[in-house]
């Protein structure tokens, strides 16, 4: 005979939606098998299909994100309206403990579709496969899992809409550039950005092609990806913003949105969600609420703990645009495996440093004259150059700030130029 424990549902409430889905009263509950210990709950979902996380819950306490892996079946995942249920394996994910009548508890929260939980997991190994997780522990293995740098994507919810920021520096931030103007900005929407640079790793299982200069084999798969220009990211024939958001399907992100049979718009971020994203809510030059030193021509303990840049490394000996080769450095030199260093306050890492991150926007020496949600409406130059975000592991720091901006080339591949993954809330 099976062992019931007491079961809650917690139906996730957001105010300005028109609808919302719930977890019918009563419906959840959680049995364990005796002999193989495997818990199974379920539940019910009505009114509209839903985003689905459990957590387990011991006298009304979590046990924690760490604790949550090893479950399957329906959870962490958008399910349909109607009965449901999943498994969890307490014996791998919560040794030592056991689930007794009175104590553990199950919670079932629905998300909407289109406000869903702050972690998304995209799998580049398997189609159709996007998972969603209430915070970064409760992901399978953790977020700083190799399987994140490599075999999946992970992006982290942004909540910028309807903030009104500063963007751009302040006239007294050390080595700042007459192109930073500081200027209030409002963003509409909420959007999801990659947790890490995509990886080498990454855009080999989306494109079948290895174009980065730092890719010896041995510590390739967990660098970034650079030698990459926005054509190859979107195609030849999108050009935002006339074109909006297609892409061409033999693209990067053509090929990404496929994985995903189009559930999701993956693009380019904008300059103003790029560099909302990596302030994280502070407006000082790094995202951690420090300052750059201003002796920090030689050095830059502030910089160290959060970025790869030429400081750190001896740099010198490395140029970006290298004409021919591979380069075979190990991690010590040249681009560092991504999340090697302090995350900011969103969870992002290396949002400063490694390399450059490129965004959708057109170049526009005036910040403050452009629109937020498009960037300028037309290149400005004969070259097509676009935004360039973040400083790069052979600049020195005066460039690896926030505000930090700089003109790239569309037609000049740099060892220097990486990019991350956008993406709109909300899957259909």
């Amino acid at each position: 005979m099976k062992n019931t424990a007491t079961a809650m549902a917690l139906a996730c409430s957001m105010a300005a939606l028109a609808s919302a889905p719930v977890v019918e009263d009563g419906s959840v509950t959680m049995t364990q098998d005796p002999s193989t210990r495997l818990v199974t709950v379920n539940y019910e979902i009505k009114d509209e299909p839903a985003i689905v996380t459990v957590d387990i819950c011991t006298n009304g306490v979590s046990i924690g994100g760490e604790n949550l892996r090893y479950f399957a079946g329906d959870v962490n995942r958008k399910v349909s309206v109607g009965p449901h249920s999943c498994t969890w394996r307490p014996d791998k994910a919560w040794p030592g403990h056991l689930i007794t009548n009175g104590s553990v508890s199950a919670v079932v929260t629905a998300w909407a579709t289109n406000a869903p939980p702050p972690y998304m997991v995209v799998s580049l190994t398997v189609k159709d496969d996007i998972t969603f997780y209430a915070d970064a522990g409760s992901l399978p293995g953790g977020v700083t899992n190799d399987v994140y740098k490599t075999e999946c994507l992970v992006l982290r919810h942004i909540p910028a809409a309807n903030v009104r920021w500063r963007m751009g520096s302040p006239e007294d931030e050390w080595k700042r550039t007459a192109n930073e103007k500081s200027h209030y900005v409002m963003l509409a929407n909420d959007f999801y950005l990659g947790v890490y640079e995509v990886t080498q790793r990454q855009y080999e299982l989306m494109t079948g092609e290895r174009p980065s200069y730092f890719a010896n084999d041995d510590y390739y798969a967990t660098r970034p990806v650079e030698m990459v220009l926005p054509r190859d990211l979107r195609g030849s024939s999108a050009d935002w913003p006339s074109t909006g958001h297609d892409v061409d399907a033999s693209s990067f992100f053509g090929k990404l949105r496929a994985q995903v049979s189009g559930a999701v718009a993956f693009d380019l971020p904008l300059e103003a969600q790029w560099e909302f994203a990596c302030r994280a809510g502070t407006t000082s030059a790094l995202y951690t609420g420090k300052e750059l030193e201003a002796d920090c021509d030689t050095s830059s303990p502030n910089l160290q703990e959060i970025a790869r840049f030429k400081q750190t490394q001896a740099e010198t000996a490395y140029t970006t645009t290298p004409t021919s080769g591979t380069g075979d450095q190990d991690t010590t030199k040249g681009t560092a495996t991504v999340g090697s260093y302090r995350e900011n306050g969103y969870g992002l890492y290396d949002m400063i440093g490694n390399v450059l991150e490129w965004c959708l926007d057109y170049w526009c020496p005036d910040i403050s004259e452009i629109n937020p949600e498009t960037g300028a409406s037309e290149a400005t130059n004969a070259n097509l150059k676009r935004v360039k975000r973040g400083g790069c592991y052979a600049h020195n720091p005066e460039r690896l700030r926030s505000a930090y901006r700089i003109d790239g080339d569309y037609n000049k591949t740099r060892a220097s130029d990486g990019f991350r993954v956008c993406a709109p809330v909300g899957i259909p």
